[in-house]
């Protein structure tokens, strides 16, 4: 008897343990901190065929959480929320409980477009996420109607080409093509405005195209804001000229290669039959080669005061001449 009593003593006390035990790991778990990063916001995409596993397993060999096994641990438990596609930017310090309900709650895509991308790429942005296809988005860009200050140009890839403001979006669930298409190009409104505000420089609406053009000349060809506002007085300086400008990028928007991380634009590439090629044809390309982002817009806007003519940059050189051999001897250099 005593024995039965004892077993059952020890018995109960396991279940005791496994119960505080339990308690104390679904207590403890959802004040944790899942991501392993000192930076303010963590960053991620999910796509449109990923369940919550999958983010998990990327995340982990991300390395940007601890440790995704006490994660599904939890969730087994609690439930797994349901996804919604998108890009996701989430506060690197919150607690798992926080992480799980802001993936829960979504109810907007994030979705980011980099400074420089082209239609094409932005298009290719919304079908990774899972808004739109990437030919719906292409098919409602060459079908929008144009605003007043958008003058339709024969042959150009895209009328809306550096009209798509590139920054941070929160669309709606279900929000069509069309509105997302009208939001941006109403942040590009309001950002030109704040940029010709700034810098104090007044353009005519008939400017607008010219003055986006060169902007998107500027965003794909330098890095830095010296950078740009020294590669815009470059152009003004050879359109003054009358020397053709002789973008790479604009040869490389010709080809459609612009976004595809090509190094090197080969002497072939520079005889592209184009009007967006700056090598062939004098004066700026036909319209826009990318969708360029305040910065570039504000170069444009107000370049430097120089007398630069040419120009050699890389990840890490950066020469401004206004003598052609300067301009070789220095290629020379970098060359070898």
């Amino acid at each position: 008897m005593k024995k039965k009593k004892l077993i059952i003593g020890i018995i109960i006390t396991i279940v005791v343990i496994i119960i505080i035990a339990v308690s104390a790991f679904f207590l403890i778990i959802p004040s944790v901190k899942p991501f392993n990063t000192d930076k303010p916001n963590v960053s991620f995409v999910i796509n449109t065929k990923e369940n919550f596993n999958d983010v998990l397993n990327d995340l982990s060999e991300k390395n940007i959480i601890k440790d995704k096994n006490l994660i599904e641990m939890y969730t087994s438990v609690t439930g797994k929320p349901s996804l919604m596609p998108g890009q996701y930017t989430i506060n690197s310090k919150v607690t798992v409980k926080q992480f799980l309900n802001i993936l829960k709650d979504q109810k907007t895509i994030t979705v980011v477009i980099p400074e420089g991308y082209t239609v094409n790429q932005i298009a290719g942005i919304f079908d990774k996420i899972g808004m739109f296809s990437k030919q719906d988005f292409i098919n409602a860009v060459n079908n929008y109607k144009l605003p007043e200050f958008i003058k339709p140009v024969q042959g150009r890839k895209y009328q809306l080409e550096g009209y798509l403001f590139p920054t941070t979006y929160a669309f709606k669930k279900g929000e069509s093509v069309n509105t997302v298409i009208e939001t941006m190009i109403n942040t590009f409104v309001a950002e030109l405005d704040a940029s010709i505000k700034e810098t104090g420089v007044k353009i005519t609406p008939a400017q607008i195209n010219e003055t986006v053009t060169k902007a998107s000349i500027i965003e794909k060809e330098a890095k830095t804001p010296e950078q740009m506002k020294n590669v815009s007085s470059v152009i003004d300086n050879r359109l003054k000229a009358n020397m053709p400008l002789q973008m790479d990028d604009t040869v490389l928007y010709s080809m459609d290669k612009l976004g595809e991380n090509v190094t090197k634009v080969y002497d072939k590439d520079l005889k592209t039959q184009s009007p967006y090629n700056t090598y062939l044809n004098k004066g700026l390309p036909i319209g826009p080669i990318c969708n360029p982002g305040k910065q570039a817009i504000e170069a444009a806007l107000k370049p430097n005061n120089t007398k630069y003519l040419y120009y050699i940059l890389t990840s890490n050189h950066s020469f401004f001449t206004d003598n052609f051999k300067d301009f070789t001897a220095e290629k020379n250099k970098v060359i070898n």
